[in-house]
């Protein structure tokens, strides 16, 4: 990949200019390099049945564990926060009042850079876009997603 051989480039300048280079120095650059991830979902909407329940999926690539970042679902602006899972745990004080007690962070392959969100009881306002946003220390990637919700507009006529 074209980060490796610029680390690679990178380690054989720093040898070749300065025979004992600071470890240090390594370290960061290597750090940074291997910070580097995308972030992957389904690459078609995602169905689901109002009053049912949606789960979207999304990985880090490549696999990495992700307990330490910050994963952040959220509709067409950073702020409208669907679900937060920061600092180890799930964080409701930026949640959107429309998701409150409705989301939950599904974490079984988070130490392989996978996580899912489950809405639950899905509403007519769920449809739309959302975004699934990893940040590192170093780096930040999100990938779009589209939740598509059957049923909607579909009056149901009294006595069927």
């Amino acid at each position: 990949s074209d980060s490796s051989a610029m680390l690679f480039y990178f380690v054989f300048l720093l040898n070749y200019c300065h025979p004992q280079p600071p470890v240090n120095l390594i370290s960061i650059f290597i750090a940074y390099f291997s910070a580097q991830f995308t972030v992957t979902g389904p690459d078609h909407p995602i169905a689901a049945s109002l009053g049912g329940e949606a789960v979207l999926p999304c990985h880090l690539s490549p696999r990495m564990d992700a307990q330490s970042m910050e994963v952040r679902w959220f509709r067409s602006q950073y702020s409208a926060v669907v679900h937060l899972y920061r600092d180890g745990q799930d964080q409701y004080g930026e949640q959107m009042p429309e998701y409150r007690g409705r989301t939950e962070l599904i974490r079984d392959h988070i130490t392989h850079g996978g996580v899912s969100l489950r809405i639950h009881n899905i509403q007519p306002s769920d449809d739309g876009q959302y975004k699934c946003f990893f940040q590192s220390n170093m780096s930040y990637e999100e990938a779009l997603f589209e939740l598509q919700v059957a049923g909607q507009g579909e009056a149901e006529v009294p006595g069927e």
